[in-house]
C-alpha cells in the first residue's frame, strides 16, 4: 500500500554518473573543516538505511513469483482449463520474469518481461471465470479478485524493467507497486477468500461482518492503485480501508476459524498469519494516515523493513503454507 511518497524528505540527493541516489550520500570533509553535526549525521543514516532497504526490495517481488505465487495457485487448485494453463505455463513465465528481474533495467529486460505480464494476463482471466461461476459469493469473489488483481501487478513489473520514468513517480514506485500488487492486490484476497469458506461453513454470527471487511479487501487494492494513478486525496483513506479490512478478517480467522482447521501445524502456521497481518496492517495505517498530516510516526524505509517482512513472511507466506498443509 505504498503511493507517491515523500522519500525527497528522508534523503535528499541528486543523481550521480551512474544513475545511483545521491551525491550527498558520503558527506565530504576537507582538512581542518569542522566535523559534521549530528543533524547531519543522522540524516546520512537515515539516507543510508532507506537505500539499504531499497537494494533489497527486488527479493521481496522475486519471492512473491517464486513462492507466494506457485503456494497460492495450488491452495485454490486448477478449477477450469485458464487453471490448468496457468499451472502449465507458470514455470516458464516465472523464469521470464526471474530474468528480467537479474539483467539490467532497458530493452532487454522490458523485452522478456512481458512473458509475465502474459501470464498474469491469463490469471485475470482464470479470475473473471472464477467471478462468473461462482454465484455471487463473496468469498468467492475475493479469490477471483485476487487472479484479476495480478495482471495489474505484472504490468507494473514491465514498467520497472523497462526503466522508462513513469509521470512523475520516482523512479522505485513502479518497484513498490508491482510488489503490493503481488502481495495486497493476489495473495491477500485468496487468503481472505478462503477464510470466507470457513466462515460460512461455520455459519457464524460473524458473517455480517466478514462480508463488510472482505469488501473492503476487495476494493482496496483497486482505490490505492488510483492513488497512485494521480489521485492523491484518497492514497490515505485507500490505504486505511484496504488495511482496516485485511486487520478485521485476521481477527475472525483468530476467533473463528482457527479452530475448524484440521492439523496443529496448520493451526499454528494461521495463526501466526493472522497475527502478523494485524500487526503489518496497523503500520500501514500508520504510515498512510501521519504522513500526509506531517506526524513522522513511521518512515518509508522503515514501512519496507518491517511492513514488509511481516507481511510477505508472516502474513502472506505462512497464510499459504497453512492453506496447503491443513488436513481436509
Amino acid at each position: 500500500m505504498l503511493g507517491r511518497t515523500s522519500t525527497q524528505k528522508r534523503c535528499a540527493a541528486g543523481r550521480d554518473r551512474s544513475g545511483m541516489l545521491g551525491v550527498s550520500i558520503t558527506p565530504s570533509r576537507g582538512r581542518g573543516s569542522p566535523r559534521p553535526r549530528r543533524a547531519e549525521r543522522l540524516a546520512f543514516s537515515c539516507c543510508r538505511a532507506w537505500m539499504t532497504a531499497l537494494a533489497a526490495l527486488p527479493l521481496a517481488l522475486v519471492f512473491a513469483i517464486l513462492v507466494c505465487v506457485p503456494l497460492a495457485l495450488r491452495a485454490t487448485g486448477p478449477g477450469g482449463s485458464t487453471g490448468r494453463l496457468l499451472i502449465a505455463a507458470y514455470p516458464i513465465a516465472a523464469a521470464a520474469a526471474i530474468l528480467s528481474t537479474v539483467l539490467p533495467a532497458g530493452m532487454l529486460a522490458a523485452a522478456i518481461a512481458p512473458v509475465w505480464l502474459a501470464f498474469t494476463l491469463v490469471a485475470a482471466l482464470h479470475g473473471l471465470t472464477r467471478a462468473f461461476g461462482d454465484r455471487g459469493r463473496i468469498e468467492e469473489l475475493c479469490i477471483a479478485v485476487g487472479f484479476m488483481y495480478l495482471a495489474i501487478g505484472g504490468g507494473w513489473v514491465v514498467l520497472w524493467r523497462s526503466g522508462i520514468a513513469v509521470m512523475d513517480f520516482a523512479e522505485h514506485v513502479p518497484l513498490l507497486t508491482a510488489i503490493h500488487f503481488h502481495y495486497a492486490g493476489f495473495v491477500s484476497p485468496i487468503l481472505v477468500g478462503f477464510i470466507g469458506r470457513e466462515l460460512r461453513a461455520a455459519g457464524t454470527r460473524l458473517w455480517p461482518v466478514y462480508v463488510g471487511a472482505a469488501s473492503l479487501v476487495i476494493v482496496g487494492p483497486a482505490l490505492v492503485a488510483l492513488g497512485i494513478a494521480g489521485v492523491r486525496t484518497i492514497e490515505a483513506p485507500a490505504a486505511a480501508i484496504l488495511a482496516a479490512g485485511t486487520a478485521a478478517v485476521a481477527l475472525l480467522a483468530l476467533a473463528a476459524v482457527l479452530q475448524r482447521v484440521q492439523g496443529v501445524l496448520a493451526r499454528v502456521l494461521l495463526a501466526v498469519s493472522s497475527a502478523a497481518a494485524i500487526v503489518a496492517m496497523t503500520l500501514a495505517t500508520l504510515y498512510a494516515v501521519a504522513n500526509p498530516l506531517g506526524i513522522s510516526a513511521i518512515g518509508l524505509d522503515d514501512m519496507v523493513r518491517w511492513h514488509g517482512t511481516f507481511n510477505a513472511l508472516g502474513y502472506v507466506f505462512c497464510g499459504l503454507l497453512g492453506w496447503n498443509v491443513r488436513r481436509t
